[in-house]
């Protein structure tokens, strides 16, 4: 028997852990004296101790190391558990890549950049919703709230539920010529409601999306939409979806422009 200092020199664990892994139930002395209650450790119990030290090497947690040993006593299953393991590893170094690249490249906005905006960028997902929704042809943009009104009046009847948050959204549809811009606007609805002659009921898949907050009046979407694009560029994105804008504090709601909050959203995915 090894008293446990002797145990620590031979396997290269501290005296501190080898206590921190009898209490966790990782690797228990052989036994314990009833009066000095003194930790005993058997020579047996070395190759424990290396294997424990050989998966902390490879990055494992306590409680992984601790299921490995009880779970997977046979050299087939540990191998197939810790293939499990290299895969999650390979997706971790790409998560830890790509927080790396959007660093590199907030620094290099904040060093080239007057208004930098790179930090205010983030990746999130749109829930998927019901809507109905109003789509039509417009002069320009500043008309979008035509669409809104015709909405309002085909859907007065229909006792409709908005749901909470009710996603006001406005879908920025590429147009088919420079005379006109194609907007849908929309609003997430709880039900299910018919379609009037303006409007349609449909239900809006979960979007991933970079989005930017535009914090004022409309006349900084341009360029926003511009940093928006620049971002998904230089971070490994592409664009996927038409841009959709969430109207979080609308002119309906705010008559001062400098208080409007309008969240810009570019769908997206990886390149591949």
């Amino acid at each position: 028997m090894l008293k446990i200092g002797d145990f620590s020199l031979l396997s290269k664990i501290s005296i501190h852990m080898l206590r921190h892994y009898d209490e966790i139930g990782l690797l228990k002395p052989a036994s314990v004296d009833d009066f000095t209650s003194y930790r005993y450790y058997d020579e047996t119990q070395l190759p424990i101790a290396n294997r424990i030290q050989s998966l902390k090497g490879m990055g494992l947690s306590l409680s992984i190391i601790k299921q490995i040993l009880k779970e997977y006593g046979d050299n087939e299953s540990l191998k197939s558990y810790l293939e499990l393991q290299v895969s999650q590893k390979k997706e971790d170094l790409q998560a830890l890549q790509q927080q790396i690249t959007l660093i590199e490249n907030a620094v290099n906005e904040l060093g080239h950049s007057e208004t930098p905006r790179n930090c205010d960028i983030t990746v999130k997902e749109i829930p998927k919703r019901n809507v109905i929704c109003c789509r039509g042809k417009l002069s320009w943009y500043s008309q979008e709230g035509e669409l809104w009104n015709l909405l309002h009046r085909e859907t007065a009847g229909l006792n409709v539920q908005f749901a909470i948050p009710n996603y006001e959204i406005a879908v920025m549809y590429e147009s088919e010529s420079d005379n006109f811009v194609d907007v849908e606007v929309q609003r997430a609805v709880i039900g299910v409601y018919p379609d009037t002659v303006h409007t349609q009921f449909k239900t809006i898949p979960a979007t991933l999306a970079a989005v930017l907050m535009c914090e004022g009046g409309y006349t900084q979407l341009q360029s926003i939409n511009n940093e928006l694009s620049r971002w998904i560029l230089e971070n490994g994105y592409e664009l996927c979806g038409q841009v959709i804008n969430i109207y979080h504090i609308s002119p309906k709601m705010m008559k001062d422009s400098n208080h409007l909050l309008t969240e810009v959203c570019f769908p997206i995915k990886k390149k591949e």
